[in-house]
C-alpha cells in the first residue's frame, strides 16, 4: 500500500519543475486526510557539473527514505532516469498536493493490484521518435480479455513523452475525464477504423 508521496514544490506551493529552486515535502495519509510529515530543501546546482547534481539527488533520494511516489511538474533527462533506476514511480502534475495526491494515491494502489499474469500481455507501444510512441487499443477493446486501456496507458501517461498517439474503437471514460480536467491536450480524428487519439502533455505557461 502507498503510504507516502513525495512533491516538489516551489515558493507558492505548487508543483515547480525539478530543475527549478524548491523543496520536497513528503506527505503521508493519515484517518483519510494527507499530511506533511517532511521537508527537505533542493536546488540543483548544475554549474558544478554532473557529479554534483548526481551528489545532490543522491542526497535528496536517501532522505526520502522509504517514500517511492514523486511528484513534480516536469522531471526529465538525468533527474528523471535517476528516480527511476532508484524505483520511483514518476508523477507530473501542475498545481497544489491537495488536488492530486487522492488521484495518484488510487492509481498507485490499482496498479499494484494488478496480475502479473496480465502485465505479460500488455500491447507493447512503439517510439516513433524521441518522446512520440504509438499505441493501438483496439485489440484488448474488442477481446473481452480482462486487460484494461488504463493498464496499457498510464504507464505512458505517467512517464517522460511529448506526444501519444492511441488508435481504439471508442475512447475511454477515464481518458476523457483526464482530458476534461486538463491534464492532457486531447485531439480525437475519425479513422476508417476507429478513432486515434493524439495526447500531449498540457504546457504550463
Amino acid at each position: 500500500m502507498v503510504r507516502e508521496i513525495a512533491v516538489f514544490v516551489g515558493d507558492n506551493g505548487s508543483t515547480a519543475a525539478l530543475t527549478e529552486p524548491g523543496r520536497v515535502i513528503v506527505y503521508q495519509r493519515q484517518q483519510g486526510k494527507w499530511k506533511p510529515v517532511r521537508e527537505i530543501l533542493f536546488s540543483l546546482e548544475r554549474s558544478l557539473g554532473m557529479p554534483e547534481v548526481r551528489r545532490q539527488l543522491a542526497a535528496m533520494l536517501e532522505a526520502l527514505g522509504n517514500c517511492r511516489v514523486f511528484v513534480a511538474r516536469t522531471v526529465s533527462g538525468l533527474l528523471y532516469k535517476e528516480l527511476e533506476q532508484a524505483g520511483f514511480s514518476i508523477w507530473e502534475f501542475a498545481g497544489q498536493p491537495s488536488s492530486f495526491l487522492e488521484y495518484i494515491l488510487v492509481q498507485e494502489e490499482f496498479t499494484v493490484r494488478q496480475p502479473a499474469t496480465l502485465q505479460a500481455v500488455i500491447p507493447a507501444s512503439m517510439e516513433t521518435e524521441p518522446g512520440c510512441y504509438q499505441v493501438s487499443l483496439k485489440e484488448i477493446q474488442q477481446s473481452g480479455s480482462g486487460l484494461t486501456s488504463k493498464q496499457v496507458l498510464q504507464p505512458l501517461l505517467n512517464g517522460n513523452f511529448y506526444c501519444i498517439e492511441v488508435v481504439c474503437s471508442h475512447i475511454p471514460p477515464w481518458l476523457e475525464a483526464e482530458c476534461a480536467c486538463g491534464r492532457f491536450d486531447c485531439k480525437v480524428e475519425r479513422l476508417a477504423e476507429g478513432i486515434k487519439l493524439v495526447i500531449k502533455k498540457q504546457i504550463c505557461g
